[in-house]
């Protein structure tokens, strides 16, 4: 789901409700049984502890999960997945099978569903905590927030300082922003990366300095964690530190123009081959082969046949691609 400027309130609400309909639980995977059901799909049944009495649930798990529970129990994807479409008893043997015995694993559920199966040591960074951390900052900086998008496996959250403007060439402005992405699932780790907004075009283009952060922290004990004392030792005041400190780096208006002055080089730079060049930008950022006729398709109608035109190409491609995780 998307949510422009105007929708802020409407994301965190959804966010204040997933904090608090969650359930996070750490167990020994010695108790943890894949089981088959009617319906032909593969669930999880996990104990969890409530008034110190031990119960187990079952739950069904989300895409990402299943991917998850595929790479610990070491079963090759293609495998899994075939067993996963027809043959739900033989997926269920083999989770069973190749779970590692001596091994703890958090298991999130959202809305009654597996939606991560994680390392009992993977640091929970809150989408909520999150955007109420950076508020504050953009706030300071005088940053809007541009665009918000919550997908099954990341937030991200774009903001812009309309005022701050520059010229890569005349009459093509840009204007700085950031881009905070973090998954609460482990799909990747949390990031802050600075980016530059076209106004002609509203495209959006990557920086290359970043703050980044694995979702590395202690180990938990087994059971259901607490929130109401979790969250207060979750929170990384050094992680928040360095966000904020990353957000006023890329609005100082020095920097930018820095980054601008960078970019206008690429202006002056003719990219003969422009198959080849595309070939390199989709090795380079693992970009999906299958964007390499549009991203040509986009370098030929922009007319611009300079290294800033191949990098406009990049980010207007990306605008018709449906799923957000691959856009950003």
């Amino acid at each position: 789901m998307s949510f422009n400027g105007n929708g802020l309130m409407e994301l965190a609400t959804e966010l204040e409700r997933q904090k608090e309909s969650r359930l996070d639980v750490v167990v020994d995977s010695r108790n943890i049984t894949a089981m088959p059901d009617q319906e032909g799909t593969v669930k999880l049944s996990i104990p969890t502890i409530s008034d110190n009495v031990n119960y187990y649930t079952v739950y069904p798990m989300t895409d990402f999960a299943h991917s998850q529970v595929a790479a610990k129990t070491n079963i090759p994807k293609r495998y899994y997945d075939k067993m996963r479409e027809g043959h739900p008893d033989l997926l269920a043997l083999n989770i069973n099978e190749w779970m590692p015995s001596k091994d703890r694993r958090l298991i999130r559920v959202l809305d009654g569903k597996v939606r991560a199966f994680l390392s009992d040591r993977y640091k929970i960074l809150d989408n909520h905590d999150l955007l109420f951390q950076a508020l504050g900052t953009f706030k300071d900086v005088g940053a809007d927030i541009h665009k918000a998008d919550l997908s099954p496996t990341n937030m991200y959250v774009k903001a812009i300082v309309p005022h701050t403007i520059e010229e890569i060439r005349a009459g093509d402005q840009v204007i700085p922003g950031v881009i905070l992405r973090n998954s609460e699932v482990g799909d990747g780790a949390f990031r802050v990366d600075p980016f530059m907004l076209r106004l002609v075009c509203s495209n959006g283009m990557i920086g290359m300095r970043t703050l980044k952060r694995v979702h590395l922290g202690a180990q938990k004990e087994i059971g259901t964690i607490d929130w109401s004392d979790e969250t207060k030792s979750a929170v990384d005041k050094g992680i928040w530190l360095q966000v904020r400190d990353t957000i006023r780096q890329t609005f100082d208006p020095e920097v930018f123009a820095k980054w601008v002055d960078q970019l206008r080089q690429g202006t002056e730079v003719e990219i003969e081959n422009p198959s080849l060049a595309i070939d390199n930008v989709i090795e380079n950022y693992s970009i999906n082969q299958d964007m390499k006729t549009d991203l040509l398709n986009q370098f030929l109608k922009g007319g611009d046949s300079t290294q800033w035109g191949l990098a406009n190409a990049v980010t207007a491609a990306a605008k018709y691609v449906e799923s957000v995780d691959v856009q950003v």
